[in-house]
């Protein structure tokens, strides 16, 4: 693998900003230019090269998708907008018969993809299961394996994974993907970071806000990690390689419900020191 960040000498004016917001603190001035001075323990955030006014820097990374954008100071969210689209959304578990644009699913992994994560190690991968038939497979084997499960349980969960799979098969109420047309699976190796699930779970926050915006609905389910921890064959149907684990679900769709106002919610809890 071939890494490295190029200093165009006729660019840099020797500004010091790219030093002084590296996280690092490996770049200095030396004769009005910018210096690496330890490659080896840059992780590679890109910041230096954001941040730089003449845009000097660049970056050379086999893995890495150079797809650069530059900052548009006519864009502006306003706090309002943001702020009702938060407090309106909800987890959506009624949808519509009708399927979701891979274009659509695409932007909302373009998010998933450069969402801040620990040391900037970037773990993450997506499974995207888009085809009916497919996701009818793995629905059926979760539910059965959330089944045999619940034989051994007592409470809620026991009455909740036994009558799932009879309640899909009597009915057709989906209690597992709310018969939503598109799943999409974050999963990493935990080998390769600390912070996995916290990278995931930011990931997915990100997402479902984006799939609002493209007016999509979304859910996380929990309950495919609790069959897929039971059951390795919703591993090999989602063809999730080897030393990967789940870390979180989101199923999507076109919204056929519509939610007029807030819902109630626990009390803010906060110590400020």
């Amino acid at each position: 693998m071939t890494r490295g960040i190029n200093i165009s000498d006729d660019k840099c004016t020797g500004c010091g900003i790219c030093a002084r917001d590296c996280l690092s603190r490996i770049i200095s001035i030396s004769d009005g230019t910018a210096v690496i001075d330890d490659m080896k323990s840059c992780i590679f955030c890109g910041h230096c090269g954001a941040v730089c006014p003449a845009n000097a820097i660049e970056f050379v990374d086999d893995e890495y998708y150079y797809d650069i954008l530059e900052l548009d100071d006519s864009i502006n969210i306003g706090y309002e907008s943001l702020d009702q689209m938060i407090h309106m959304k909800r987890s959506i578990r009624q949808y519509k018969d009708k399927s979701v644009d891979i274009d659509l699913i695409n932007k909302i992994l373009e998010i998933g993809r450069v969402s801040p994560t620990g040391g900037n190690r970037q773990p993450l991968k997506f499974t995207v299961v888009n085809d009916a038939e497919k996701l009818e497979e793995i629905k059926l084997l979760a539910m059965n394996t959330l089944y045999e499960h619940g034989q051994n349980l007592k409470g809620r969960y026991k009455q909740v994974f036994c009558n799932m799979i009879t309640d899909y098969k009597e009915s057709g109420y989906d209690r597992l993907f709310y018969n939503a047309p598109s799943l999409i699976v974050i999963h990493g190796n935990p080998n390769k970071s600390t912070s996995l699930d916290v990278d995931g779970g930011i990931a997915g926050g990100q997402m479902t806000l984006v799939a609002e915006t493209l007016g999509l609905g979304s859910c996380f389910i929990g309950f495919l990690n609790v069959a897929a921890n039971l059951n390795s064959e919703i591993y090999r149907l989602l063809d999730i390689p080897e030393g990967n684990r789940m870390i979180t679900n989101i199923v999507l769709g076109y919204k056929d419900v519509k939610y007029l106002r807030t819902v109630p919610r626990k009390k803010l809890t906060v110590n400020y020191l």
